[in-house]
Parts: C-alpha cells; structure tokens; sequence
C-alpha cells in the first residue's frame, strides 16, 4: 500500500478514505453512522434513510449509482453468489473510463471533506479501482468489513427486501447464503495487504468503544471526538435493540452442504475479527473459497441440460423478436394507401373462411 501523501512542511496528510464492505444487512451503515459521529463524512449527498433503515444509509448517493451503473454493465448483483463476479467487474473497470470518472469525483471531495467514510454493499467489487485511484491522489485507504452471521443477513433480508428479490422462500434462502459466502470470502480475498479490520455485528452493537478504538489502530485513524470522550455522540446513535432480526441455521432453508460451508466461513472470519490478522486462518478461508468454486460448478453440471435448454429458449424468443421487430419496421416504411391488413385482420378474413365468427 502507498503510504499517505506528505504536504509541505513534513505534517502527515490528514485526508483519509475508510471503505466500509459487507453485505446489506450486516451492520454497514451502523458502522458507518459511528465513524461520522467520530469525525468522519459521507462524501457528497447522502442517502436518507427509509422504514428499512431508519437511523440512516449513510451511502453517498453519487457513489451508488456509479457503482450500479457498473454492475449493470456487467450483470453483477450486490450479493452475487458467481466466484468469478470480482474478476468480470475488474475487468471492465480497467477497460473503462471509470478510473478517470472516480478520480474526477473524488479530487474535488477531498478538497471539501479530507476525512471520508464510504459505504455502499457493492463497493466490494471495486477493491482496485477504488485503492488504485486513491493512490493516485496520494490518500492512504483502509477497509472496515462488517460480520453478520448469514442466517441473520439472510432472514434480514427476507424480511425487509423480500417483494424486490422474489421466488420461493427455500431458492431465496439458497441464493442469500450463497452470495453471502461469495461475498465474505470476497472481501477477505481483495483486503489482504491493505490495512484492515473485521468486526462482528454483535460485538459493535454492545461496546462499539472497543471496536472504534481497535479499527482506529489497525487503519491509523484518529477521532474527533474520540471513543473514550462520554457522553459521545454514538451513544445515542447505537441503541442495542438495532439487532432486532436475531436467528440460527434452524430458521434457513438450504441444503445441508451450503449450511456448513457457509458456517466455516462464518467461523473463519470471526476468528481475523477477534484475535487479528492469521495466516492459518486466511489459507483456511483460501480453501474454502475453492470449495466454494467447487459446489457451484458441481450445481452448474448437475443443470447443464437445463441450462441449454433455457439458451436455446432465450434464443429462439430472440430470433422471433428480432424478426417481429424487422417486419413492423418493414410495414411502418411502406406508404398508407399500400398497407396491407393487419395481422388480426387476417386472422378474421381465415375465420370467416372456416365459417367462423370474426
């Protein structure tokens, strides 16, 4: 990692960009909240809260939508569950503009907000074109990943984003833990080098003094005002009662195989958020990642007829709206008086032939 710019006269540079990852639900903005109650700012227009959040987003609206804009592009979720999804995203930014879009953006943030804090769930998959142009602006970055066991993410998730994702409780469910996975072992993966820190959920929520106090030393971060200063402004901002969706395993239905792949990891990364950085325990979550790769690629093949069959559909369908669209373009050139009888038209003329009613 570059080390942080030095401004004239040998004073440490005081910008900071703190890049806080997990998936929805998982305590992101909570996290987020506490660090602009501690000095920190949402660069730009953030985004209000709503019944889901109430207490607030904390996501700067601009990054958002850059970062879906992205996605979008290159048919990535939030909470994809594809282990190449990192790799297709990467792959488009270093092609893109986007580097010089963010650089725009950023520059001027900084000028006005030198102590940033950004949190959006999808900033997961932006690990390099983030720390590559923070680089270039001489600003040190550093990760806060926020740990939520995934039975809880997912009945969280099932609770308040339901009508938007859809389908069976049981395919849901499946789709949701593995995205988790994805994701976790994601986050693990791209932070590796980078100052760093994991934090439980539960852990913020009962003595987020100790966790300030400990993200602050593994990032280089200073407060203002510090968490040892009482009253603090997150004593009102974190109330205990925010982990109102409380579940086990018993409550997700998923097949028994994505349950204890899905439990390692959970226990993995509690293992970095409670006793530090391990190398066991990153070669650990490197193995699980590959068991990971494994199972999809085992549900891909056990599908494969399945798949074909849906491509051969979807190009078909494609085959006869491309033709579709053609014709009516064809029809919309010819002049009025020439125009031939409409489709129904001719439906009725063959009916009345058979002897039918119109």
């Amino acid at each position: 990692m570059a080390d942080s710019a030095q401004p004239s006269g040998g004073q440490p540079d005081p910008r900071r960009i703190v890049l806080v990852i997990g998936p929805g639900r998982s305590g992101t903005s909570t996290i987020a909240g506490a660090l602009v109650k501690s000095g920190f700012e949402v660069p730009g227009k953030a985004i209000k809260g709503n019944p889901t959040n109430p207490s607030g987003f904390f996501e700067p609206r601009w990054v958002v939508d850059f970062h879906k804009e992205l996605l979008d592009r290159t048919h990535v979720n939030t909470l994809d569950s594809a282990p190449d999804a990192y790799d297709r995203v990467t792959e488009l930014v270093l092609k893109d503009q986007a580097r010089d879009t963010l650089r725009s953006w950023l520059s001027k943030r900084l000028e006005e907000q030198p102590r940033l804090v950004v949190k959006d769930p999808r900033t997961v998959w932006f690990r390099e074109l983030w720390v590559q142009t923070a680089r270039e602006l001489g600003v040190e970055t550093g990760f806060v990943t926020m740990l939520r066991h995934p039975a809880e993410v997912s009945a969280s998730r099932e609770k308040y984003y339901a009508k938007t994702e859809g389908g069976s409780r049981r395919a849901d469910d499946i789709a949701r833990i593995a995205g988790w996975v994805n994701v976790a072992l994601t986050s693990e993966r791209i932070t590796q080098g980078s100052p760093r820190a994991f934090v439980r959920y539960t852990e913020l929520v009962s003595d987020w003094r100790s966790v300030l106090t400990r993200v602050g030393g593994a990032l280089d971060l200073s407060f203002d005002p510090g968490p040892e200063v009482s009253p603090h402004p997150v004593d009102e901002f974190i109330d205990p009662s925010l982990h109102r969706v409380q579940v086990d395993w018993s409550d997700v239905e998923i097949p028994e195989a994505l349950r204890d792949l899905g439990e390692r990891t959970w226990a993995g990364l509690t293992r970095l958020a409670d006793t530090g950085e391990s190398a066991d325990v990153v070669a650990d979550l490197e193995a699980l990642r590959a068991e990971y790769t494994q199972m999809t690629e085992d549900a891909f093949a056990l599908n494969r007829q399945a798949i074909r069959r849906l491509e051969g559909e979807a190009r078909r369908r494609g085959r006869r709206q491309a033709a579709k669209e053609s014709t009516g373009a064809a029809r919309a050139a010819e002049p009025a008086e020439s125009a031939g009888p409409s489709r129904a038209g001719l439906t009725d003329v063959w009916r009345k032939l058979r002897g039918g009613t119109p």
